[in-house]
């Protein structure tokens, strides 16, 4: 199989056949193989977006105001993430408030808030509320919140975002987050 002449000064636990030809070990060979290629086809997975970080934009527009929101909808547990919410008023909003469903903030932690909301708060069903100055019409504002998916909080959740102008509806986004573990 080998054209080369076999060393002389081999330790006594080398078979030349076994451990350089793999006589007896190609199944082994083939085993390997399949193995990176299967870890080849993950990392082009990964290359393409398939387990998330990639950030969508999603926007909803009411008579008073519009609300679009900026960020991922797959996330990988461990990694830290951003949510941009953009509202920009049509009217004037006395209290505008931002309402963050519970998948949001659910095993997830909440690392910044910029700028600082006004008041902060929860109801009975774990939804997360932020509520702003007031706006006048016309007028933007960009809300980041940066979060960090905890590695336990595996599925998929409810990501959904309402806008108010105190307990007023104006608009609405419905969208779900995968984590991955």
């Amino acid at each position: 199989m080998n054209d080369v002449p076999p060393p002389t000064d081999l330790p006594a636990e080398i078979d030349l056949g076994r451990h350089r030809d793999f006589q007896g070990r190609l199944s082994g060979r083939w085993i390997r193989r399949g193995f990176l290629a299967l870890l080849f086809v993950f990392v082009l997975a990964a290359l393409a977006n398939a387990f998330g970080q990639a950030a969508a934009t999603d926007t909803a527009a009411g008579a008073a105001g519009t609300l679009s929101v900026k960020a991922p909808s797959r996330v990988r547990g461990g990694l830290a993430y951003q949510g941009e919410f953009k509202i920009v008023a049509k009217r004037d909003l006395g209290a505008p408030t931002l309402v963050l469903d519970r998948g949001w903030v659910d095993q997830t932690t909440v690392n910044t808030i910029q700028p600082e909301p006004e008041g902060t708060t929860s109801d009975a069903s774990g939804d997360l509320k932020l509520r702003f100055a007031p706006m006048p019409a016309g007028r933007t504002l960009v809300v980041y919140v940066q979060f960090q998916a905890n590695p336990i909080n595996v599925g998929s959740h409810d990501a959904g975002v309402s806008l108010y102008d105190g307990a007023r509806p104006i608009a609405r986004i419905s969208r779900t987050q995968f984590d991955f573990p």
